[in-house]
């Protein structure tokens, strides 16, 4: 199992510099700038939108996690006696 993660990860590591970015995500270079402000604008738009969605799905999770941590903690509390 370890020997085909590390293929696995071996073979996405070689090919992952293959991968682009459209013109809105990717870092405006200068003549992105002059040429195209409001693609700019909007890939700065989308790159929050994409940090809000993640902070919202972390938050998400860790809420669910504290909650069946502490519903653990309370039975296991009560089965104790204490």
């Amino acid at each position: 199992m370890k020997n085909l993660f590390s293929i696995c990860s071996i073979a996405f590591l070689l090919t992952a510099h293959q991968a682009a970015a459209c013109v809105g995500c990717r870092e405006p270079g200068s003549d992105t700038i002059a040429n195209e402000p409001q693609t700019v604008m909007a890939g700065f738009g989308f790159s929050w939108g994409v940090i809000i969605m993640l902070v919202s799905a972390v938050s998400v999770v860790t809420g669910i996690t504290a909650y069946i941590w502490r519903t653990i903690v309370r039975i296991e509390r009560e089965r104790a006696g204490l």
